[in-house]
C-alpha cells in the first residue's frame, strides 16, 4: 500500500545524518549538540525553546524537526522516545483503519 504519510521524525534523523555524514554521525551529533548547548548555558531540559534557538544558531541548516530530534539525543531520552513515538504511530494509523471501515464489511 502506498502512503502519503510523511514520518517527520525519520525525516529529521535522515537530516541529522546527513549533516554530520561519516559512519559514526548519530554520536558525533549529540556530542557537537551538548557542547553547543553547554557553551550557551543553556538547560537542554528546562529551556528547550532557548535551546532549538541555539543549535539552530549554531548550524543555520538545521530545520526545526532536526533541531528538535538533537535536543531529544542531547537530553539522552532519544532512542526510547523514538522507539515511543512510533509505536504511538502505529496504534494511531491502526484506529484510524478501524475507522474507515465499512459497516457492511462487518
Amino acid at each position: 500500500m502506498i502512503s502519503n504519510q510523511v514520518d517527520p521524525l525519520g525525516r529529521a534523523r535522515w537530516e541529522v545524518l546527513g549533516l554530520f555524514a561519516d559512519d559514526d554521525a548519530a554520536r558525533r551529533a549529540t556530542t557537537w549538540a551538548r557542547e553547543v548547548l553547554e557553551s550557551a548555558s543553556v538547560d537542554p531540559s528546562g529551556q528547550q525553546l532557548r535551546a532549538l534557538r541555539a543549535l539552530r544558531r549554531a548550524d543555520r541548516r538545521l530545520s526545526l524537526p532536526a533541531a528538535r530530534y538533537l535536543l531529544t539525543m542531547a537530553r539522552g531520552s532519544g532512542e526510547g522516545a523514538e522507539d515511543r513515538a512510533a509505536s504511538d504511530r502505529s496504534r494511531a494509523a491502526a484506529r484510524r483503519r478501524a475507522r474507515r471501515r465499512s459497516p457492511l464489511l462487518e
